[in-house]
């Protein structure tokens, strides 16, 4: 297992995703607390968040592989204006692009006070379950 779940069902007013087509698998391992990027078997590119193609060369379905949930911020903002309704009472809060020590970088808040993070700070990742098909990967720092 890569990180925790915890059940924010019922608290979380944020946006959710809606799993479909190339990111399904993705999202449903989420709530199994797993974090799964994407390979490619022609080009060995990695790619999060899940695509039909491979963006490195156009293969069709490049294959998911387990992440280890760890990885360093490349950069970060701190939001002081919500972006979305949900988020209002959440400000500041940091959203940072996470680089994982798989390669791949992804986009994801960071449960964090904003003056704790900083480029280069080691993070892991653990899930905010928010529907019964989804949950998110939020970063904590290590």
């Amino acid at each position: 297992m890569t990180g925790d779940v915890e059940d924010r069902r019922e608290e979380w007013e944020g946006p959710v995703p809606v799993p479909n087509g190339a990111n399904a698998d993705f999202w449903a391992a989420t709530l199994e607390g797993e974090l799964l990027y994407q390979r490619c078997a022609e080009c060995g590119t990695s790619q999060l968040y899940p695509r039909a193609v491979c963006t490195g060369c156009g293969a069709v379905d490049p294959a998911f592989e387990v992440s280890e949930g760890t990885g360093t911020v490349y950069t970060y903002t701190v939001c002081h204006i919500p972006g979305e309704p949900g988020f209002k009472d959440r400000t500041p809060y940091v959203v940072a692009n996470v680089e994982l020590t798989e390669g791949p970088r992804l986009l994801a808040l960071v449960d964090c006070e904003p003056d704790e993070i900083e480029v280069g700070a080691p993070v892991g990742v653990t899930f905010w379950q928010v529907t019964d098909e989804a949950a998110l990967p939020v970063f904590e720092l290590r």
